[in-house]
C-alpha cells in the first residue's frame, strides 16, 4: 500500500500542479495499519480550483487507483470543503478519527464540525431513512420474506446514523452494531430491543410467521420514531 500512495501522489503533483491543496488517506485501513483490505482506504484530493480539465486531467490516475482496488477518489476545492463542514457534519468528523495527510495542508486538524451541525444531520439522515421506509413496506408487506428482508436490509443503514449520537452526548460509540444499540437504549432509556432482534435476524436462519414478522415491523417503527425524537430535544 505504501508504494501506491507514494505514486499517488506523484501522479497528482503533477495532475493538478499550482492547483493541489491536500492529499488526505483516511479510514479503517488509517487506523489500523495492519489491515491489507484497500477498500478501507479512502481518499480525500482538495484543490483550490476543480474545473472540467481538472477533472480530465485526473481521469488517467483515478482509473489507475481503482485498478489498484482502492474506491473512486473523492474531490472538494478548499472552499467548499470550509463551507461544508456544516452539511457533512458525520462525515468530517469520522475522517478525524483516522486519517493521513500524504500531501499539503492539514485542514481537518484545524477545522470542525459543530455539535449543532452534527445534531442536525443526524435527524436529517434519520428522519428521511423512516420515510423511505414506511414508503417501501407498502410493497413489501405482501410476504413475510420481503417484509423480513426490508428489516434486515435497512437496519444497519439506521445504526450507521445512531453511532454518531454518541458521539454528540461525549461517548465513543461501540464497534460493534449490536453493542451501539444497547448503549444507545441505555443512554436515551429506550427499549430498543427490537432493533437487536432485526441485527440477530441477519445472522439467522429461523423464518418469522406472517404475524411475528408484522409485529416485529411495528416495534421498529416505534423505536425509530422514538430515538428521533430523542435527537430532536438533544
Amino acid at each position: 500500500m505504501e508504494d501506491d500512495l507514494k505514486e499517488l501522489v506523484s501522479r497528482l503533483k503533477i495532475a493538478h500542479s499550482g492547483t493541489l491543496v491536500s492529499i488526505i488517506v483516511y479510514g479503517s485501513a488509517i487506523a489500523a495499519p495492519g489491515n491489507v483490505r484497500k477498500a478501507d482506504c479512502h481518499l480525500m484530493v482538495l484543490t483550490r480550483v476543480l474545473t472540467a480539465e481538472e477533472l480530465r486531467a485526473a481521469r488517467p490516475i483515478a482509473k489507475w487507483w481503482v485498478g489498484q482496488g482502492y474506491a473512486l477518489p473523492v474531490y472538494f476545492t478548499q472552499d467548499e470543503f470550509l463551507q461544508s463542514l456544516d452539511v457533512f457534519a458525520i462525515e468530517f468528523r469520522h475522517m478525524k478519527r483516522a486519517y493521513r495527510v500524504l500531501h499539503g495542508q492539514d485542514l481537518l486538524a484545524t477545522n470542525e464540525a459543530s455539535k449543532a451541525n452534527l445534531r442536525m444531520q443526524i435527524e436529517y439522515e434519520l428522519r428521511g431513512k423512516l420515510l423511505r421506509l414506511r414508503s417501501l413496506y407498502l410493497p413489501s408487506s405482501e410476504s413475510v420474506e420481503s417484509l423480513t428482508r426490508l428489516m434486515t436490509d435497512s437496519i444497519y443503514s439506521f445504526v450507521q446514523f445512531m453511532r454518531p449520537i454518541l458521539e454528540l452526548v461525549g461517548e465513543e460509540p461501540p464497534l460493534s452494531r449490536l453493542a451501539t444499540v444497547r448503549r444507545l437504549s441505555e443512554y436515551l432509556a429506550l427499549d430498543l430491543s427490537p432493533l437487536e432482534q432485526i441485527l440477530r435476524l441477519r445472522e439467522e436462519d429461523e423464518p418469522l410467521t406472517e404475524m411475528g414478522a408484522h409485529e416485529l415491523f411495528a416495534k421498529y417503527l416505534d423505536c425509530l420514531t422514538n430515538v428521533i425524537a430523542a435527537v430532536n430535544n438533544l
